[in-house]
């Protein structure tokens, strides 16, 4: 059942999971260019601010909840302003530009990743934290974006009648229910990140 839903989803929604990924990969691409041609300063400015994250959180400053509480915040806004650019004329564009930017910091992130902990551990380390994380994240962000499309694409097509209502409906039922599972990609985050600093105290 659930093997036919997917099918059936994404051959309705192809062209739209088509755009958002290629934006997504667009972006990933841009992030890599972008570290490659920064300054050795900058480079090493993210490099040393992202291992004092890694400090202060094996430092016993690191309070389990943080990862969980702020995926819920950002998360929160970021379905919000998706919301609202879903009522806007040219928000889908808008839209695609936040996907670049997600891709931006994703390939950013993972480089990062690599500098800190070195080739092999580097390897285990983007996939506890980028690949575990993502495999969950990206398909519901993909999901959340194609109903605020689809409100986007009708929300100038139908009048405010019962089928409009069933649209609105339909769209906030899908969104509640797929926030928690981006939720669920914090908590897999949450325990990926005890197991890195394990890690990181060792190198």
């Amino acid at each position: 059942m659930i093997k036919k839903w997917l099918k059936e989803y994404i051959d309705r929604n192809k062209k739209d999971i088509l755009y958002i990924t290629s934006f997504l990969i667009i972006g990933i691409v841009i992030g890599i260019c972008l570290y490659i041609f920064a300054s050795s300063e900058v480079k090493n400015l993210l490099i040393n601010k992202s291992k004092e994250v890694f400090d202060i959180s094996k430092n016993d400053s690191f309070i389990k909840a943080n990862i969980i509480l702020n995926a819920i915040k950002f998360n929160i806004i970021l379905i919000a302003i998706l919301a609202i650019l879903s009522t806007m004329l040219f928000g889908k564009w808008i839209t695609y530009g936040i996907i670049i930017l997600k891709g931006i910091s994703l390939s950013i992130y993972t480089i990062l990743l690599f500098n800190i902990f070195g080739i092999l551990w580097g390897f285990v380390v983007v996939f506890l934290l980028v690949i575990m994380v993502n495999v969950i994240y990206i398909p519901a962000l993909i999901y959340i974006v194609i109903c605020f499309l689809d409100v986007n694409f009708n929300i100038f097509k139908l009048k405010p009648d019962k089928k409009y209502f069933y649209t609105i409906y339909n769209v906030v039922f899908s969104v509640l229910i797929t926030l928690l599972i981006m939720l669920s990609s914090s908590v897999v985050e949450q325990i990926s990140s005890s197991l890195v600093l394990n890690i990181y105290s060792k190198i």
